[in-house]
């Protein structure tokens, strides 16, 4: 089993957790439902899947739902464009994010996500690329084979709106005085998916149940 963060990223999350809490918190608004269906400190096997309207969504999640100090590591995607600055690269790195391929069916990435998750909390967007309009997007099949692959303990469909006027698309400072919201659903029961032969339309069905479910919130 992996060892979780150290003493000095934790200490260096918690700085950003605190930057993030200002943002959000601070400047911003946020409205929180189904905190019952957040994580428990420690929890690992966790896979929080969230629709994607804002490059800062990811954080709202973080803000809201992982906590100081995390004794598991939170791991999250992002494009590998990014890791091509060493700068960044390691500032990433040190937030427990990993390069994914996008428009492609990354398969080392899906095979290091599904390893990922036996003793972490990922944090996947599975439309894949953010929406332009706020409206939901169909979800990619990998985000499902993943879910297939893993077995995750708790598959918990997460809703955010409002990130997108805190961070429009093309804007680098974040704006002030706006009100976001973020639902946290109750963990899906996908085990009816588990017995099926492995398969692309198992997949899109799987993940066609989780964007359901993220719709409904």
């Amino acid at each position: 089993m992996e060892r979780g963060p150290g003493f000095f990223i934790h200490c260096w999350h918690a700085i950003g957790l605190a930057f993030w809490w200002l943002i959000f918190k601070g400047f911003n608004r946020v409205q929180v439902f189904g905190a019952e269906n957040i994580p428990k400190k420690g929890e690992a096997g966790v896979m929080i899947l969230y629709n994607h309207i804002s490059a800062i969504d990811p954080f709202l999640v973080g803000v809201t739902a992982m906590p100081f100090f995390s004794p598991v590591w939170w791991r999250a995607p992002a494009k590998e464009e990014l890791f091509s600055f060493p700068v960044i690269r390691n500032i990433l790195h040190s937030w427990g994010a990993f390069p994914v391929q996008r428009g492609k069916r990354d398969l080392q990435s899906i095979q290091k996500m599904v390893n990922l998750l036996a003793h972490s909390v990922v944090l996947i967007a599975p439309e894949g690329t953010r929406s332009t309009t706020g409206l939901l997007q169909k979800g990619k099949s990998g985000a499902g084979k993943i879910i297939y692959d893993a077995r995750p303990r708790k598959v918990i469909p997460v809703r955010v709106r409002g990130v997108d006027q805190v961070l429009p698309k093309g804007s680098i400072l974040p704006r002030i005085g706006k009100t976001t919201s973020i639902t946290f659903g109750v963990p899906l029961d996908l085990t009816s998916y588990y017995g099926r032969a492995e398969s692309v339309e198992v997949s899109r069905s799987i993940i066609g149940k989780v964007m359901e479910a993220i719709g409904d919130l």
